[in-house]
């Protein structure tokens, strides 16, 4: 574990408080159209640019527009320095790919609507609000997920559907469906990225459909747990990107329950126990008490909870020892 410095820390405080909730940073244009002049913002959308109609040249509602998306682009320029002074200072970031993703995702408003990025790709979000350095954690990924509570699928609905906002990010994402599909629950890049959406179990374990989106969730058992508790962060990519994950503590947690349950059948058990490990680590040190609450409200949960994640414990500090 490789503590980060105090004033990365507060840099990125600083980045996070300034991240924008209103008007997108926007590149304004005058045009004569019709024998008038019409303002435009020029707005960009991962690979996409997309032109917002303002009003007329002079009129004082379009020209407030045009000032606030012209603010707001002075304001994108300041955190793309931010951002660019943590990655030189070793801070993980995600890829080319990865950002794109995230910044799709996040523009359409889906982490908004208590979408939860969860995962690989939000494991390597964690060292800004850890403190720490997670070895491995600026590594590569082919996938990313997204999971939802059955109560938040009705407030998704962005009045686009999810491949659409996935080709803002790369235009070659794709549905892939099975023939048991209604609607598809993964959609995969040419390059292989894959995006899926999970969600908590129901009474009925069948795929969650949200029409909202286009999409289906898979129900995965112990979802609940890891997406009760969720934290805003910044993803170190172009202005930055504002991202909801699961809280580290749980997050460390539910891997230690999920790799358990994939040990001998998934080739994932080992990274699940590896960010397991890192995580607990870390926060031992850093934060111990939101480590405990987290262990605590897993194993109240009941006996198959406790008896997971005291056996998962004892894996960890069995490694502990013997790794010289």
């Amino acid at each position: 574990m490789k503590p980060i410095a105090l004033n990365l820390l507060t840099l990125y405080a600083d980045l996070a408080q300034s991240m924008p909730d209103g008007v997108p940073a926007g590149t304004i244009s005058r045009r004569l159209e019709g024998g008038r002049r019409r303002l435009y913002a020029t707005i960009r959308d991962g690979v996409i640019k997309r032109q917002v109609y303002l009003g007329g040249v002079g009129d004082p509602a379009a020209e407030a527009k045009a000032e606030a998306h012209r603010r707001a682009a002075g304001d994108a320029r300041n955190r793309r320095k931010i951002v660019s002074i943590l990655k030189r200072s070793g801070i993980p970031a995600p890829d080319l790919e990865t950002g794109r993703l995230l910044e799709v995702l996040a523009n359409a408003g889906l982490f908004e609507r208590a979408a939860v990025l969860i995962g690989t790709v939000a494991f390597q979000l964690y060292p800004l609000v850890v403190g720490a350095i997670l070895p491995g954690g600026a590594g590569m990924t082919q996938d990313a997920d997204l999971a939802v509570t059955r109560l938040a699928v009705p407030h998704l609905g962005a009045g686009v559907h999810l491949d659409e906002i996935l080709r803002r990010a790369d235009p070659s994402y794709v549905a892939i469906m099975k023939r048991e599909d209604k609607l598809p629950k993964e959609f995969r890049s040419s390059r292989g990225f894959a995006v899926e959406l999970l969600t908590t179990r129901g009474r009925v374990h069948a795929h969650l459909q949200i029409k909202e989106l286009g999409c289906a969730a898979v129900p995965i058992r112990f979802m609940e747990y890891l997406i009760e508790d969720t934290i805003e962060v910044v993803a170190l990519y172009g202005r930055g990107v504002k991202v909801r994950v699961p809280d580290p503590a749980r997050y460390a947690v539910h891997k230690l329950i999920i790799g358990q349950q994939r040990r001998g059948k998934s080739t994932k058990a080992d990274k699940d126990f590896w960010q397991a490990r890192e995580l607990i680590g870390v926060l031992r040190l850093r934060n111990p008490d939101a480590l405990d609450d987290a262990i605590s409200d897993a194993e109240e949960r009941g006996r198959t909870w406790k008896a997971l994640v005291r056996n998962g414990l004892k894996l960890i500090e069995t490694a502990e020892k013997s790794t010289p």
